[in-house]
């Protein structure tokens, strides 16, 4: 009897997908329909923001270069947000609609609506993008034309009137405690959950920011959800400011923390947009816009995460930042070790400057390369780049006579990099003198 030679198996032959299959293969894994919604509420409120905030928010400081300029980036990031938002819809899609309605109630037509508009203005960016001319007036026009089609989409008013009561989800615990809400005036129980909710809105955008940088995106997308956080922060400070001068009791603790929250936010409100993030749009180098959004970023997050923090100790008077916000702490350890070892270093480059002897230089090269291997990963990336620069100009320095300049400014750094470093927001509780 002949054997029957039987077929031998292809590699990966089983995962071999077609048709839908092939569709559901290339999906990341599901998540919690509470996320989903709420990033297509702040990527669609991030664009809308965009569209009507960056040029007084991150435009450029010289107004007629602005004006003169190709709006080609801008076109960019409009496609760059609505492929976003059509992925988002995608994953939406996969959620089974009793879950989605439990959270927000979007109908068919909502839906609908919203893959039409994402659709229409997908194709009519691309055509637009391909154009050899694209001024103020095109991005103007376009602008305007996109803008007006988000506040027509009746999804995107409903996503809104939600995002409040999914903001009230992400809060910590305590700020959800009936029992001690209850110990509030009703007044400042008010006011509280008006401002707790705002904030945690902020930060929950911030937390897409930093996703991004933590999955090594393309970052100028990024300043879509920037300017819905910079809208977010001036309503924030605007309702802050008219409800303190309503306010009769100036000592009353309420009174001030909401000033401090005032204060607090529209200094990080210009540190962030006015220098880190102005004019972004037009840089070509992926480090450099690493570097200040990084910085953006971390300068928001972790005065923002202070603030909220203020306001529960309203609630919890012994609470703090770190028991709300567990990466805070690691972030304070981590400031706190390269604050330490930054003092170090400029005690020793001084030293070296002061005395040029070969054990001194020695002894700095090797303090230099132990920072090197941990505690320069501490610094954000803008700093590292520059402090390591620094350290091969020493270690690549022979003569005496060339050295003594190059620690003199390195002495300079290393003194301004410690300031900045001590005035991060983690470190407001921990002051710090140099040790001489």
């Amino acid at each position: 009897m002949q054997a029957v030679e039987t077929e031998k198996s292809v590699p990966f032959g089983e995962t071999i997908h077609t048709g839908e299959a092939l569709v559901s293969s290339l999906l990341k894994p599901a998540r919690e329909p509470i996320e989903v919604i709420f990033d297509l509420w702040a990527w669609t409120a991030g664009l809308r923001s965009f569209l009507r905030a960056y040029d007084r928010s991150m435009g450029e400081s010289d107004k007629p270069a602005a004006v003169t300029r190709s709006r080609s980036p801008e076109f960019q990031l409009t496609n760059a947000a609505l492929s976003r938002l059509a992925g988002l819809l995608a994953e939406l899609d996969r959620i089974p609609e009793q879950e989605i309605s439990a959270i927000v109630d979007l109908g068919e037509k909502d839906m609908n609506g919203f893959v039409s508009f994402v659709h229409d203005m997908s194709i009519l960016n691309g055509a637009l993008a391909e154009s050899p001319k694209l001024g103020f007036a095109e991005w103007k026009a376009w602008k305007d034309r996109l803008a007006e089609a988000i506040v027509q989409l009746s999804a995107f008013e409903k996503l809104e009137d939600a995002s409040a009561a999914i903001a009230e989800r992400f809060l910590p615990e305590s700020f959800r405690n009936e029992t001690l809400l209850a110990r509030l005036k009703a007044e400042d129980r008010d006011n509280l959950q008006t401002v707790s909710d705002r904030l945690s809105c902020i930060l929950r955008i911030l937390r897409l920011i930093s996703r991004m940088l933590r999955n090594d995106e393309p970052l100028k997308p990024s300043l879509l959800l920037f300017s819905g956080v910079y809208e977010q922060i001036r309503s924030l400070t605007d309702h802050l400011n008219r409800t303190l001068s309503r306010s009769p009791n100036e000592e009353d603790m309420m009174f001030g923390l909401m000033d401090g929250a005032a204060y607090m936010a529209s200094l990080e409100l210009r540190k962030a947009y006015d220098q880190e993030l102005a004019g972004i749009i037009g840089l070509r180098s992926a480090p450099a816009v690493f570097a200040r959004v990084e910085s953006a970023y971390a300068l928001l997050n972790d005065s923002f995460q202070e603030i909220l923090a203020s306001f529960a100790k309203m609630l919890q008077p012994n609470i703090g930042t770190a028991d709300l916000f567990p990466e805070f702490q690691h972030k304070l350890a981590e400031s706190l070790l390269l604050r330490s070892h930054l003092s170090d270093a400029l005690n020793a480059v001084q030293a070296a400057e002061k005395d040029p002897s070969d054990e001194q230089i020695k002894e700095l090269k090797e303090l230099l390369r132990s920072f090197q291997e941990e505690p320069v990963e501490f610094l954000f990336y803008k700093d590292r780049e520059s402090f390591e620069r620094f350290c091969e100009e020493v270690y690549g320095t022979g003569e005496t006579k060339d050295l003594v300049p190059i620690l003199h400014r390195f002495t300079a750094y290393l003194e301004t990099l410690l300031r900045q470093v001590n005035m991060r927001a983690v470190l407001s509780n921990h002051p710090f003198e140099v040790q001489r």
